[in-house]
């Protein structure tokens, strides 16, 4: 009786193909780059790729194929040539997101809420929120950073498979994430409140500690912003790994 066919054989026919189509993994690279020419007609079926051209003219590629992800670095040659370096590849990718300064969230946490008990008479906020906001200033930094280490994971890995992130030198990252940075502080100051303030607090209460926390927030991730990524907001080094 003849075995039924599958698409994990179509898959096993194609992968085997590629082995003996491409010698090198620089040739199935140089391959993958022309699946976004029109003129080309690609033998590689590229799933997304992730580009950055840097200050040098390099141009920085994270591509995921049917099999595997590359990560290439192509430039300009004399001649009109396109050099080419494939600095690794492999069929799993790993994130190791980038580490925020906790100490400095926990210091800009604790200034902006002593700058909030100064002015207290002149807006007429209770104190005691924001004198639990100092003292517990580390814990609400750890409540912040955890929660965007979770973001940042998520998204950046969801923008590599999308072919949308940023790509540098096996850091990976997304701008413009304002949004989920909100959330991320809004959760930690509803955390902060259930934990440490034994009683309901106004809303220009609540609005003011998120406020303080977003942008102790802000600050930790600014320091990891460059030229090249002014407008991070979410990075991660990458591991290709077989």
């Amino acid at each position: 009786m003849a075995r039924e066919h599958s698409t994990e054989d179509d898959d096993c026919t194609a992968q085997e193909n590629d082995r003996q189509q491409f010698q090198t993994i620089v040739e199935k690279a140089r391959e993958a780059l022309t699946h976004d020419d029109p003129l080309e007609s690609c033998a590689v079926t590229v799933r997304a790729h992730n580009r950055e051209c840097d200050n040098n003219g390099v141009t920085h590629h994270l591509i995921r194929t049917e099999e595997e992800w590359m990560a290439i670095r192509t430039w300009a040659e004399p001649g009109g040539d396109t050099g080419i370096a494939v600095d690794s590849h492999g069929e799993t990718l790993a994130l190791d997101v980038v580490e925020l300064d906790q100490d400095q969230v926990a210091n800009r946490i604790c200034n902006e809420a002593l700058a909030a008990i100064d002015s207290h008479d002149a807006v007429g906020r209770p104190v005691e929120p924001f004198t639990a906001l100092v003292r517990h200033a580390e814990d609400v930094a750890e409540l912040l950073v955890t929660e965007w280490e979770t973001g940042a994971d998520h998204v950046v890995r969801e923008r590599l498979y999308e072919g949308i992130a940023g790509w540098m030198d096996h850091t990976a990252w997304t701008a413009h994430e304002e949004e989920a940075l909100s959330i991320e502080a809004e959760r930690a100051t509803t955390q902060f409140i259930e934990n440490y303030v034994n009683y309901d607090v106004s809303d220009d209460v609540e609005a003011t500690i998120r406020d303080i926390s977003k942008e102790a927030l802000y600050d930790a991730v600014a320091r990891h912003r460059d030229r090249q990524t002014p407008h991070l907001d979410y990075a991660a080094e990458v591991t290709l790994t077989d």
